[in-house]
C-alpha cells in the first residue's frame, strides 16, 4: 500500500453565533482538557481524485528566509486562525505521500496567539514536535486579547501583544529543538482597512533574531507581483473554474468577496469565523501548499530512526 500520513485535529472550539464568539473561543486559551489534546486521528492516503484534492506539488512559492535544517522528529503541528483554518486540507494533504509524518492541525477562525500557548505548551510536552507552523494575522476577538479591564487594544497594544506572544512561542519550543516557522498573510483587499499583513515584518524580524526560526512567506502564494488579485492563473494541478481573461487566460478566483478569505463565494465571517467552503478554493489550495513548503523542504533533508 502506499505511504501514508497521519493528519490529527485538536477538538477545538465550535463556531459562535454573533455576540457569543469570545464564550466559544474562551476554551482555547485555557489548559486544554484532556479530550481536547487528544486528537482524533485518521490516516490518509493520497488522493486519486485530483478535482477533490489535488496532490502535485506545482504551486509556486517563496520557502522559508532561507532552507530549514533537517527536523529531529518527523511531527509537523500547524497552529493559525481563519486563513490557516481555511487552508488546513490543503496543508494535511501536503504530506500524503510523507511515510510516518505526524500531522496536526490546531487552527480556528478568530483566534490569536495567546489563545493557544497553552496548547503549544501541552504539544510540547506531548508530541514533541519537529517543527511547527504558526500563522496569525492579527485577530483581537478574544479575551486575551483584551485589556485588563476586558476593553480593546489599541492597534499599537495589539501588535506589541502578538510580539510577546510570538515571542513565547518561540521559548515554549525552543528547549526541545522545534524548528519554528512563521508564515506570512496575504494582503488584502486595499478598502477592507484589516490591517492583514502588517505582522509579516514582525515575524521576518524574529526568524533574524532567533536560532532554529523561520520566516516563510506564505501570503505571496495568492498575490499578482506582491499585491492583491481576485484571480490568479489555473494551476495544472487544481480544476479550473473562474472562466477566462478577456485575453482568454484560464483563472481561478483566489480571494472572497471580503476581500480578506479565499473561498470564492461570499460567507460571513463572524468574529473571524468563516464557514467551510463549498465550493473548491484555489486560495486555500495555493495558501495551504504554501504554509506547507518549508516543511517539506525540511523534511526533505530529514532522517528518522
Amino acid at each position: 500500500p502506499p505511504p501514508t500520513a497521519t493528519v490529527a485535529t485538536a477538538a477545538g472550539p465550535a463556531p459562535a453565533a454573533a455576540g457569543t464568539a469570545n464564550t466559544a473561543v474562551r476554551a482555547v486559551s485555557r489548559q486544554p482538557s484532556t479530550s481536547e489534546v487528544a486528537p482524533v486521528t485518521t490516516a490518509i492516503a493520497p488522493s486519486t481524485d485530483t478535482a477533490a484534492h489535488p496532490t502535485s506539488t506545482t504551486v509556486q512559492v517563496d520557502s522559508a528566509t532561507a532552507p530549514v535544517p533537517p527536523v529531529a522528529r518527523p511531527v509537523v503541528v500547524l497552529y493559525g486562525d481563519s486563513l490557516a483554518w481555511e487552508a488546513r486540507h490543503s496543508f494535511n494533504d501536503s504530506f500524503a505521500d510523507q511515510p510516518h509524518i505526524e500531522v496536526y492541525d490546531r487552527t480556528f477562525g478568530g483566534t490569536a496567539i495567546c489563545d493557544w500557548l497553552d496548547q503549544m505548551a501541552a504539544d510540547a510536552a506531548s508530541l514533541a514536535p519537529g517543527i511547527v507552523v504558526i500563522e496569525f494575522s492579527g485577530n483581537s476577538f478574544t479575551p486575551c486579547m483584551k485589556d485588563a479591564n476586558g476593553d480593546a487594544l489599541t492597534a499599537e497594544q495589539i501588535d506589541e501583544r502578538y510580539a510577546v506572544d510570538a515571542a513565547s512561542a518561540i521559548a515554549i519550543f525552543a528547549p526541545i529543538g522545534t524548528q519554528v516557522v512563521f508564515a506570512g498573510a496575504p494582503a488584502t483587499r486595499p478598502d477592507t482597512a484589516s490591517g492583514i499583513g502588517r505582522l509579516n515584518g514582525l515575524y521576518s524580524q524574529l526568524a533574524d533574531d532567533h536560532d532554529g526560526v523561520w520566516y516563510a512567506d506564505a501570503g505571496r502564494s495568492v498575490l499578482a507581483d506582491d499585491s492583491y488579485t481576485i484571480t490568479l492563473p489555473c494551476l495544472s494541478s487544481e480544476p479550473c473554474e473562474g472562466g477566462y481573461t478577456s485575453d482568454g487566460l484560464l483563472v481561478n478566483v483566489v480571494r472572497n468577496p471580503d476581500g480578506i478569505h479565499f473561498c470564492p463565494v461570499n460567507s460571513d465571517a463572524v468574529y473571524g469565523v468563516t464557514d467551510d467552503c463549498p465550493e473548491w478554493s484555489s486560495g486555500a489550495y495555493r495558501y495551504g501548499r504554501a504554509l506547507a513548503q518549508p516543511v517539506l523542504d525540511a523534511l526533505a533533508v530529514s532522517s528518522f530512526g
